[in-house]
């Protein structure tokens, strides 16, 4: 594992400042930059959680602003991601754990996403940790764990809003786990505190975070009239003009909305406190404690911002509810599949087939629990609204787990070639089997006070008995109906031969290799940075855009102004400043407007002009001190209308067809598109008399001297 880590560093730390800083990339460390500044930082559930930023802030209070630092927590994040698989070495085996780490080493979208100032990354970590933690508190309850418990939930929620999804995807499989003694409870058959380890972990993670659900509510909303959840400005229906959207934040409740609001949260904050003291009152509160210190202390910025508990509170799902209807980057509903098959074919073909097998055997917990975990993790990301890149991460995270116990399992069949043993049968995953339910004893009669507080403690516990059946009915039922239906189409593959599983092991090692090569020109190829062919790339800041910043340098230096005493403007139109906050931070000279909407009247006094290509036919009249030093790429992403429309019958023909492999086989190899990327273009001027200051650019020249223009 050691030598696993430092090759997981390596990875993660090579050249981690090469490539420019993405679009939502610029956002974070900017606002993370700013923090540092003024430690005025305000949350905003449209930048997700807030523990990114505070440690982007500690970061660059440490060692510096710049792009490295930026990148360099979620880095090191990526790289413990990789060891952790050794946690699940009794569940995996000592085979299965490395396989797993290896898969996590060079997944491409794992790689690429480890290197990226985004949240995803935090939370591949804490899912993980979540689930190691769940395991080994199952097998040995401490009451040490309960509290890591709750401070790796706060964290989860302070990481990113895909929080929501982890707990329903946890709840399933905890509720399942103990809900025969959690039925046993309500029949009165035994204590809440007696209900055993799964009981323990689902009653504090969903008391501590159920107030946290109250926007929910905001689904219903159209069918009692009132608005809990504000419509996004960019909803279709808003800009028809067929749903009302008030002037206020997106995601707020509106009007009188905000005491139903308020009365939904307090009605399950009253449920949860009056649930957690049931289990026990000793520890419960304590763990409430620990869990709301961290949560407020990261949503309110160290209690200098208030309102972050409210935004926190209601905001951070409220918000989500509302972009659903958006739909930004208008991806079809299978976009993880082309995802998947591109990058992640070496984990996503044994995770489909290998999940079906593990299923059918189903002589581990643990497997259906991996399997449960990638399925419902691609289900629920590809049935929401908002489809980006970067959310395969937490596809291809659960897959690797599926694909590493399956390759251990195809290694221990492969030894008994060469006479080992045969290949133990697998434990099953730990736990704490419930104690053996208690005949009802008769009760001793009380005092009028006390029987009629028992008979309401009876009713309510049977209430609570029938709602958990209702709740549970469903899923329970699809289960048991997916694994009767695997374990009847498996039953004739169960048994693999050694045979088979060498030639199995063939295949997946030739894959292995195909996902290095891939891995590696996704994340460190510097003409893949400056022209962009990944559909991992969406607003991907240009190459040039670094390129010219080093040119200002040199200007500013060579020609004695200094970075105080560069003037430049920068223009507002198409998105082209926004990349400018960030990497001209540091000079205080520069100024920002529309060139489109309002160009320049007279000869500019600036240094250095940039502008949107857009922009150069209002201003150019103006601009004949000026010499056009070159062009920028600003912003890249993969044309969705390149796989936009594909249909069943397109497939199935692409595959019976020599053009079809081809197609498939340009852009594994080649990374040829078919169609043009898409980007957005500005152009960079230089007074005159600075021009000869220019000649050592040499970058950003040379991206001009070889660019016929992009490639297509």
């Amino acid at each position: 594992m050691l030598a696993l880590l430092v090759l997981a560093l390596g990875t993660r730390l090579w050249d981690l400042g090469g490539r420019a800083l993405h679009y939502d990339e610029i956002l974070h460390a900017w606002y993370s930059w700013l923090y540092t500044r003024d430690f005025n930082y305000v949350h905003n559930p449209l930048t997700h959680g807030p523990l990114l930023y505070h440690a982007g802030a500690a970061t660059y209070q440490v060692i510096g602003a710049g792009e490295f630092a930026a990148r360099l927590i979620p880095a090191l994040f990526g790289a413990a991601l990789v060891v952790m698989p050794w946690l699940f070495r009794k569940e995996l085996g000592r085979y299965g754990a490395l396989a797993v780490s290896l898969f996590l080493l060079v997944s491409p979208t794992v790689l690429y996403f480890s290197r990226f100032i985004r949240n995803d990354v935090y939370m591949a970590v804490w899912a993980v940790a979540l689930l190691a933690l769940a395991l080994r508190y199952m097998e040995r309850p401490r009451t040490w764990m309960l509290f890591a418990w709750a401070v790796i939930w706060a964290l989860t929620f302070a990481s990113k809003e895909s929080a929501f999804f982890l707990v329903g995807m946890f709840g399933l499989l905890l509720a399942g786990r103990a809900l025969p003694a959690l039925l046993a409870w309500m029949r009165g058959q035994r204590k809440l505190s007696e209900t055993g380890p799964a009981a323990d972990l689902l009653i504090v993670m969903g008391t501590l975070v159920l107030p946290m659900w109250a926007p929910i509510a905001g689904l219903l909303q159209d069918v009692v009239g009132v608005i809990l959840v504000n419509p996004d400005a960019n909803h279709p229906l808003v800009r028809s003009g067929d749903i009302f959207r008030a002037d206020t934040h997106t995601g707020a409740p509106v009007g009188g909305a905000l005491y139903i609001a308020g009365f939904i949260v307090l009605a399950l904050t009253t449920i949860s406190v009056a649930l957690g003291m049931v289990w026990d009152r000793r520890r419960w509160p304590l763990l409430l404690v620990t869990f709301a210190a961290v949560w407020l202390l990261l949503f309110t910025s160290l209690f200098m911002n208030p309102a972050g508990f409210f935004t926190g509170l209601w905001g951070s799902l409220g918000y989500w509810i509302a972009q659903q209807g958006v739909e930004r980057a208008n991806q079809p509903w299978y976009y993880y599949i082309i995802g998947l098959s591109v990058y992640e074919f070496a984990i996503a073909i044994p995770a489909l087939v290998g999940g079906l097998y593990l299923l059918a055997r189903r002589q581990s917990a643990f497997d259906v629990a991996i399997v449960g975990w990638t399925w419902l993790s691609f289900a629920i990301f590809s049935f929401a609204g908002e489809r980006m890149p970067w959310l395969l991460m937490g596809i291809a995270v659960p897959c690797a787990f599926v694909a590493g116990r399956i390759a251990g399992m195809l290694i221990e069949h492969a030894a008994t070639l060469r006479g080992g043993a045969a290949p133990a049968r697998p434990p099953l995953s730990p736990g704490h089997s419930a104690p053996p339910v208690p005949p009802p004893q008769p009760q001793a009669r009380g005092s009028r006070s006390e029987r009629r507080r028992a008979a309401r403690g009876e009713r309510a516990r049977r209430l609570c008995g029938v709602f958990l059946r209702l709740l549970t009915a469903p899923p329970r039922a699809l289960g048991r109906l997916t694994v009767w239906a695997t374990r009847t189409a498996a039953r004739p593959f169960l048994r693999v031969s050694p045979h088979l599983a060498v030639l199995a092991l063939g295949i997946l090692v030739l894959a292995f290799g195909a996902t290095v090569f891939i891995s590696a020109r996704a994340s460190y190829s510097y003409a893949g940075f400056e022209r962009p062919r990944e559909l991992l790339v969406y607003s991907q800041t240009g190459q040039e855009t670094p390129y010219a910043m080093e040119c200002i340098e040199r200007i500013a230096g060579s020609a004695g102004l200094g970075r105080n005493g560069v003037r430049i403007l920068a223009d507002e139109h198409d998105n082209f400043a926004w990349q400018w906050r960030w990497y001209l931070r540091d000079y205080p000279g520069i100024a920002y407007r529309s060139l489109n909407t309002s160009p320049v009247t007279e000869p500019p006094v600036e240094h250095v002009v940039m502008m949107s290509i857009w922009s150069e036919d209002a201003n150019r009249e103006h601009l004949a001190d000026y010499t056009r030093l070159g062009e920028l790429h600003t912003l890249w992403w993969f044309p969705n209308y390149a796989y936009g429309d594909i249909t069943t019958a397109d497939v199935l023909s692409a595959a019976l067809s020599s053009d079809g492999w081809r197609t498939v086989l340009d852009y594994q190899l080649r990374r040829e598109v078919g169609s043009e990327m898409q980007y957005s273009r500005g152009a960079v001027y230089v007074r005159n008399e600075l021009v000869p200051h220019t000649l050592g650019c040499t970058s950003f020249r040379n991206v001009q001297l070889r660019d016929d223009g992009p490639a297509g």
